[in-house]
Parts: structure tokens; C-alpha cells; sequence
């Protein structure tokens, strides 16, 4: 059970106002007829309400109350299962701010303007997170609850890593993808052509940051997660806890994913990169026009088999009742 907090981490200053008694009759009917027009506008712009879990404070406005509830509820549940998905500890309780506009959004951000198509960001050393109401996403649709797994876990994975070299944005994002399940048949699609075309992103262009460009960005994504899928995949979660937990420590990435996966960086980019091949270079030979042919002449032959076995059932039929007549 929660309770709801009156509070304005939004920002309010104070407003000063002019009695009416003191201005002329006409800026009083004026002054009138604008109250009344800017009650819509007033509404939009209440105090918002905070309430606190036991890990987290959300904020938001009175038109989000329905849409971020079912989070609020999960919340909790969804952070017990990323952290020990990773195995690892996030301290202290997480702000989390819904906005419910685009311009609200941006104004929220410690750092000023981020890019135009962010949905959500998170402040590892703040311990907070800014996401984007999906009332004012126009393009696409995201469940908020993927938005805040994506977010939090960028949360336990930067506060983890306070103190050490700074984390690559490769992992960071690519753990956060893969904690938050959000993969769809668009990214399949950028990865896979991406490989067939041979233009993936070398990891040394997406260490430091990922591209400002969206469809290069996107890619960027794409090959993050691929890359956690296949250190989990190919070698187990327990390993991956090890590497996080000692990289987390301050021990330089080349060491720990000697100790931990016997390859260095250059190594683990050569071998998912043949992992990525061999995943994806079938998939021209089935969609090729010869292999479509035989699948429709396959088809044809299956189709006519059946149609002649039952025939062929039929006339038994008949011979039996002719039989059984005579």
C-alpha cells in the first residue's frame, strides 16, 4: 500500500498578482474572460504527486495517474528480478519522473537537451530517471514498464560502476536491452541486413558513445544486444555475473574478459561477429526465387499426392458398396 505525497520536484516559483478592485471595469471583464479560457491550461499544469515504494519516489501529473499506476504496483517485483538477474546491489531509493509532454521532458533534464527521439534517461549518479509520457509518444508505442526495465537497469549498472573506468556504452545499453526484453522483428530486420551487407559498426565507433544519426543509432542498439545475448547464450549467466562483478571493481575490460572468457575485446568482436554470420547467412538462400520455386513446386506435389489419395479412398468406397449391393 502507498501513500500519495503533495509535492513539486517540477519546480513552481511564486506568482504575483493584481487585485482586480484596482483596474478598470473593461480589464476586469477582460481579465475575467481569460481566467476562463486558461481553466483547461490549469488543469494541465497541477502540482504533480509523488509516491513513494520502497525503492523508488515517482512523480507525475494528476492525466498520467492511470497510466502509471500498473508500474508503480510492479515496480518493486521488476527491480528484485534485474538485479539479481545481474547480480548486483542498487542502493538508495530512485526518482522517477513521468512527463507528461515533450517540452516538460526536456525541461526535466539535469544536463539540458537530449535528442528529439528519446523516449527516456536515465542519471546513475542522481539516481534518477526521466521518462517520456506514452500519452505524448505520437510515433510508435512502447509499454512503460520495458521503458522504466531499460532505464533502471542502466540505473544498477552505473551505480555498480561509480569509482571504476568508465563502462562501455555497448554494455551498458546492450544489458539494459537485453534485461528489458525489448526486441521486435524492425531490429531483427536492422541487424540482419546490417551483417549481409557487411556494415556493422565496429565496438571501438560504440565505446564511448553510439551515433547521433537515428538509423545508425538504432544499428548500434541492435549490435549491443546481440553482443550480451551471445556472452550469456554462448557462456552462461554465472560467467557474466563474474565479469560484471569483477569489471565493477576497477579491473581494466581487456584483464577481466581474459580471466573470464580467455579472448580480449578484438577477439570476442572476432568471434560474434562469425556467430552473426553463420546466424543470419541462410536466411538469403530460403527467401532466394529458386528456393521459393521448389517450396511452390513441393507444395504442388503434396496438394496432388492428397487429392489422388483421396480419389483413390473413394473409388475403394464405391467398389465396397457395389459389393455389398450385389
Amino acid at each position: 500500500m502507498f501513500r500519495i505525497l503533495r509535492s513539486n520536484p517540477f519546480s513552481a516559483g511564486k506568482r504575483s498578482c493584481i487585485p482586480l478592485a484596482l483596474l478598470p471595469s473593461w480589464c476586469c471583464h477582460l481579465a475575467i474572460a481569460l481566467l476562463c479560457l486558461s481553466v483547461p491550461l490549469a488543469c494541465f499544469a497541477s502540482e504533480p504527486m509523488t509516491v513513494p515504494t520502497q525503492h523508488f519516489a515517482f512523480s507525475f501529473h494528476a492525466q498520467d495517474d492511470r497510466t502509471i499506476r500498473g508500474l508503480i504496483d510492479e515496480a518493486e517485483e521488476l527491480r528484485r528480478e534485474i538485479v539479481t538477474d545481474l547480480g548486483l546491489e542498487a542502493e538508495g531509493v530512485t526518482r522517477v519522473y513521468l512527463a507528461s509532454s515533450l517540452n516538460m521532458y526536456q525541461a526535466l533534464q539535469p544536463g539540458g537537451k537530449i535528442q528529439a527521439w528519446s523516449a527516456a534517461v536515465a542519471y546513475p549518479r542522481q539516481n534518477l530517471i526521466i521518462m517520456l509520457s506514452p500519452r505524448a509518444i505520437k510515433q510508435g508505442h512502447m509499454e512503460l514498464s520495458t521503458i522504466f526495465k531499460h532505464e533502471f537497469t542502466h540505473i544498477a549498472l552505473g551505480r555498480a560502476f561509480q569509482g571504476s573506468e568508465g563502462i562501455p556504452h555497448w554494455l551498458h545499453e546492450g544489458v539494459a536491452m537485453y534485461e528489458s526484453r525489448e526486441w521486435d522483428f524492425r531490429r531483427v530486420s536492422a541487424i540482419m541486413r546490417a551483417v549481409l551487407t557487411d556494415t556493422l559498426i565496429p565496438l571501438s565507433e560504440i565505446t564511448q558513445r553510439f551515433p547521433q544519426e537515428k538509423n545508425r543509432a538504432e544499428l548500434a542498439y541492435c549490435q549491443s544486444f546481440y553482443l550480451i545475448s551471445f556472452l550469456i547464450n554462448e557462456y552462461g549467466r554465472p560467467q557474466f555475473h563474474r565479469f560484471i562483478r569483477e569489471y565493477s571493481l576497477g579491473t581494466p575490460l581487456n584483464r577481466v574478459l581474459v580471466d573470464i572468457y580467455g579472448m580480449s575485446l578484438d577477439q570476442l568482436e572476432e568471434q560474434w561477429r562469425r556467430h552473426l554470420k553463420m546466424r543470419f547467412s541462410w536466411i538469403p538462400i530460403i527467401t532466394s526465387a529458386t528456393a521459393l520455386w521448389f517450396l511452390l513446386a513441393l507444395l504442388f506435389i503434396l496438394a496432388y499426392g492428397k487429392k489422388r489419395g483421396t480419389k483413390r479412398q473413394l473409388y475403394e468406397q464405391w467398389d465396397k458398396e457395389e459389393l455389398i449391393g450385389e
